[in-house]
């Protein structure tokens, strides 16, 4: 366990240490509080880790208690590929469309990741990926209303704005690449349970800083460090699996640190040999953002698909015009091992 150690402490010193990198003013990239199952936006190492072949789906309203609400849909999917004993390839497709505010901010992306997994042994490995995109935004002018839009007694939509916006979209040609380390101490069953799986990683977005500007000027979109781990510690002797988790974002002046636990409880394990019982499990849990929200998490899984419910409840400044009300979060799941009664909960 010594090795998994000093990845968890250098993970931790790292993280420490940028969380006072950049203090340039720039936007900051979307985030999903369910972040175990947005993958490859976590790190484009791990296109291909846990599934032969996974597609998930994500769907988050949040501010509606405020305004209009921020609305954002992400699909991905990734697989393995040329694997042999050893050591094989992941290759991940991943898509997201945000809508911010009544003013509709739009923000469109598609990304490519690559990946490769070398094994260092029968409980261990080390994945590292790399992903190029391609991103979109654009801002739309229907959701505004404007001083001089009001004729003296009353407002008049067909009326000029007299506002100047030179640019109404933009795009750019976007950059990534990750590394993550995995171990697993042995197979889980229920009569034992007594297994442990710990995942650290790190990884980096828009490490070219991108042109970011609707007026034209020059702009640049910050670079993105994230700093994540995960692990799943069985409760010998039975259905308990204890998952905590974190995740740190850094980006510009924005700080993100979140925190967090689930309680997984076993309804089925799968059969070791036939595939005639399947996974099943529920589990229950939360996670902190740090001087922002706290965010309950349900999720069910049966035999590879999951679907998850999450809400951030917010705790910021703001709780005082939300009430406390941040949004919700849905994830949706379907992952397939092939040669395999199902995935354990150790993933």
């Amino acid at each position: 366990m010594k090795p998994i150690s000093i990845l968890l402490n250098l993970n931790v010193i790292i993280g420490i240490a940028f969380l006072g990198y950049q203090n340039r003013l720039a936007a900051q990239d979307i985030h999903f509080s369910q972040f175990d199952e947005t993958p490859l936006q976590l790190n484009p190492a791990n296109a291909g880790t846990r599934f032969d072949a996974r597609v998930i789906a994500n769907y988050k309203s949040q501010w509606q208690s405020v305004n209009s609400p921020f609305k954002t849909f992400a699909l991905s999917g990734d697989m393995r590929l040329l694997k042999d004993k050893k050591n094989h390839l992941g290759l991940g497709l991943d898509f997201f469309s945000d809508y911010a505010g009544k003013g509709l901010f739009k923000t469109n992306q598609v990304n490519l990741s690559l990946s490769s997994m070398i094994n260092i042994n029968a409980r261990s490995f080390v994945s590292a990926g790399l992903m190029a995109g391609y991103a979109q935004k654009g801002v739309g002018s229907s959701g505004y209303t404007w001083g001089n839009q009001y004729n003296g007694q009353s407002y008049d939509a067909s009326m000029a704005t007299g506002e100047v916006n030179p640019v109404t979209q933009f795009s750019y040609a976007d950059l990534g690449a990750g590394i993550q380390y995995s171990y697993g101490s042995k197979e889980m069953y229920m009569t034992a349970n007594n297994a442990r799986q710990v995942t650290v990683g790190v990884s980096v977005f828009h490490p070219h800083q991108p042109a970011y500007s609707y007026s034209g000027n020059s702009n640049r979109l910050d670079a993105k460090f994230i700093f994540h781990g995960d692990a799943a510690l069985g409760v010998k002797n039975t259905n308990l699996v204890l998952k905590p988790s974190y995740i740190v974002f850094i980006q510009g002046p924005a700080k993100e640190i979140t925190p967090g636990m689930t309680f997984q409880y076993i309804l089925q394990n799968a059969s070791k040999y036939t595939a005639n019982k399947k996974f099943s499990a529920v589990s229950f849990g939360g996670y902190y953002r740090v001087q922002d929200a706290f965010i309950a998490l349900a999720k069910l899984e049966m035999n590879g698909y999951a679907i998850g419910f999450s809400y951030d409840i917010n705790l910021s400044k703001l709780k005082t015009v939300s009430s406390a009300r941040g949004g919700f979060e849905i994830s949706l799941r379907a992952g397939i091992n092939k040669g395999k009664g199902s995935t354990s909960g150790l993933l």
